[in-house]
């Protein structure tokens, strides 16, 4: 996730908790009048908004999906560029590493005979 994108997602996180907490809010407004024959309109039970909220992905849920998506999406690629290199031939640094642990192995091999 990349910080310019924050602002968006606290953005869409105000905006979706603020829908919820208002739905919330006029059901039990409106239950309150109804109780004290005040209202007559009819709302929604708590429990109905609770499950609606647990249905739908939570904000948590999605950001994990996300990282996760992200993660996979960052081994794909180097993965194909690891093969791409490997076909054609060009030494990577794995390979400069392997090649330099090899060395210092011949040369203590060396030192020990010389």
């Amino acid at each position: 996730m990349d910080a310019k994108d924050l602002k968006y997602l606290f953005g869409g996180l105000t905006s979706t908790l603020y829908e919820y907490y208002s739905q919330v809010y006029d059901s039990l407004i409106a239950k309150g009048k109804k109780k004290l024959g005040k209202g007559e309109e009819e709302t929604p039970a708590i429990s109905e908004l609770i499950k609606r909220v647990r249905e739908e992905h939570s904000i948590s849920e999605m950001l994990s999906r996300g990282r996760e998506g992200q993660a996979e999406f960052t081994q794909a690629i180097a993965a194909e560029v690891r093969r791409i290199l490997s076909k054609v031939g060009v030494v990577t640094r794995a390979d400069l590493v392997r090649v330099e642990k090899r060395l210092e192995e011949i040369e203590k091999f060396l030192d020990k005979k010389g």
